[in-house]
């Protein structure tokens, strides 16, 4: 049964991945929580937006009736009709508007002083012009001052030929179309000459012969800003508990255009409208469209609370957070699961293991008990086989217990070790379960530095080595185990006549638990090249497995650094004896 169908991973998996969907859930609410709560503060600021415009657009059309009035009223009587001739000139227009006695000159008091006056009869090809010669046109209207010789700037006096056609079919035309007429008495008309929209107000006065004179003014495109600027500076359009302390210009931004699209005024340049709303003036005002929008940098003093948030990349990158943790902890869940497995097998291999020599050592126990050998040389031959047996079950024990420090630190004192001399003592201990496997076993050794190591800690590592080389090898194989310097260090090498290791596995087997490929059904418990790696690599050195130089197998090589302070061992090199095993004895 694999690790992810053991019952111990199944619950624990799938509660991780309700978790992670109960996550995902709670993001998905929590995001559209604020999303609609962002909903309702933008309808808030909207419904703001829209008040402001609409509240600007009163104010306008109320400076816009107040200073029409004031320019052509003079000449509008209602429904009454001019009697008699003669009927006002245009320059006579600019005496209705009030004297100021600080200028001496005739000033609007509501709006802006038109720039021009002009009038003709209706049907008709002609316009009169009422010219200004104040010095400064902007401050007043005067009628009798001399001309003056030179004119300052671009200041303008009269009409071209072709404005005085261009005005004259565009406001009868606008009359015949009967626009504005039933709206108010002075209608406003914004139309475009040479690419510029044109301001002017008309109105009409009937005559009891027939005729029906049109009188009108025009206003700069300066002046008309000034006034819309005006409406916003000094006119109250947001209450001041919404304002919080700030002034109008600091709480929206406001442009007003015509139909054409030709802005006459903005309070500042907007690259995007957001929070914004638009009305539209009657057709008696110019059709001019309002827009409004609350600055999105105090928007969130309108609103109680302020503007909510978006915390969609926060909520996602929890999201994704919880994801990668669970994903972790599933990682970990298998790797416990394939752990418990390793570990049943460890347990199960270990018992085998420690079953196999106590069963022979009962059998030969029991044997000389009941006393069915006869002669000297079978009891002796049975003490022999009890003692390999202990011997085994003696180096079992010693491993289980080293590996049961794995990854500890080592604590132990040091001291310098004769690696040569050493390895030929372990190997002529391991010689007799090498020789109950038909194994034989030799060794070269070389001239070696000595080696700074911890008690047994060689025996731990040549052992193991020798254990698997004879564990995993055939009968009658011969391994050669190698003792020699190279550049600063001491190469312990066990090179058998086995299957060898495959290039994918040479890394792994050096894991606890882990048996390679080739391992096939021998017993074995996985725990001596990991025991081997962990003692080198505490002692600085290296492990890893070489191609063999000829026939098959595998040659595992340690290396161990040398001792700087330790002088070289004199060591002879030599080959035990081969040790013949009866097979009757085997």
């Amino acid at each position: 049964m694999g690790p992810w169908r053991l019952p111990s991973v199944r619950w624990p998996l799938l509660l991780l991945l309700t978790s992670i969907g109960f996550t995902t859930l709670g993001v998905f609410e929590a995001n559209r929580a604020i999303r609609s709560q962002r909903r309702v503060a933008e309808h808030a600021l909207h419904d703001y937006a829209g008040f402001v415009a609409w509240s600007y657009e009163q104010h306008l059309r109320e400076l816009f009736t107040a200073g029409t009035q004031e320019a052509l009223g003079a000449v509008n009587h209602g429904k009454d009709m001019h009697m008699s001739p003669p009927v006002p000139p245009a320059t006579m227009l600019p005496e209705y508007l009030p004297w100021d006695r600080f200028c001496y000159c005739h000033r609007a008091r509501n709006g802006p002083n038109p720039d021009m006056f002009f009038g003709y009869v209706l049907g008709s090809d002609t316009l009169g012009v009422a010219r200004n010669t104040h010095p400064d046109p902007t401050k007043g209207w005067e009628v009798d001052r001399p001309m003056p010789v030179e004119l300052p700037g671009k200041r303008r006096l009269e009409y071209t030929a072709a404005e005085r056609s261009w005005i004259n079919d565009t406001l009868t035309k606008q009359i015949h179309n009967g626009k504005g007429i039933e709206n108010g008495r002075f209608p406003i008309v914004i139309a475009r000459y040479d690419s510029m929209p044109r301001v002017f107000v008309y109105t009409l006065m009937p005559t009891t012969w027939g005729d029906t004179l049109v009188y009108g003014a025009e206003y700069s495109r300066g002046s008309i800003a000034k006034v819309l600027a005006e409406i916003m500076d000094e006119r109250r359009l947001l209450p001041p508990t919404f304002a919080g302390g700030h002034s109008v210009r600091e709480m929206v931004q406001i442009q007003v255009s015509n139909l054409r699209g030709d802005v006459l005024f903005e309070s500042e340049p907007v690259s995007e409208w957001n929070f914004d709303d638009t009305t539209r003036t009657p057709a008696a005002f110019g059709s001019l469209l309002v827009r409004a929008r609350i600055n999105p940098t105090l928007a969130g003093s309108l609103v109680i609370g302020g503007l909510p948030k978006s915390r969609l990349p926060f909520l996602l990158g929890l999201l994704a957070v919880s994801a990668m943790l669970s994903l972790v902890a599933m990682g970990q869940m298998r790797r416990e699961g394939e752990l418990a497995r390793l570990r049943a097998d460890f347990v199960a291999s270990i018992s085998h293991e420690l079953r196999t020599p106590l069963a022979q050592m009962r059998l030969y126990l029991e044997t000389l008990r009941l006393g069915r050998f006869k002669t000297e040389e079978q009891r002796r031959w049975s003490l022999d086989n009890v003692e390999r047996e202990t011997t085994r079950l003696s180096h079992l024990v010693e491993r289980v217990l080293r590996f049961s420090r794995t990854g500890r630190p080592d604590d132990e004192s040091r001291e310098h070790v004769d690696a040569a001399s050493e390895v030929k003592k372990i190997v002529e201990e391991f010689q007799p379960l090498a020789t109950a496997r038909g194994t034989h076993v030799t060794v070269d050794v070389e001239l070696v530095p000595a080696l700074l190591l911890a008690p047994a800690a060689l025996r731990h590592i040549v052992l193991n080595l020798l254990d698997n080389a004879v564990k995993y090898g055939p009968t009658g194989q011969t391994v050669r185990v190698r003792v020699h310097p190279v550049a600063g260090e001491v190469q312990i090498s066990v090179a058998d006549q086995g299957p060898g290791v495959p290039a994918a596995d040479r890394d792994s087997v050096w894991q606890a638990y882990h048996r390679g490929k080739t391992a096939g059904h021998t017993a074995g418990s996985g725990l001596g090249l990991s025991i081997v790696h962990d003692v080198v690599v505490q002692h600085g050195g290296r492990t890893w497995i070489a191609d063999p130089s000829e026939g098959s197998g595998a040659v595992f090589v340690i290396a161990l650094p040398a001792s700087p302070t330790a002088p070289h061992a004199t060591t002879e090199t030599s080959v035990p004896p081969t040790h013949a095993v009866d097979p009757a004895l085997r």
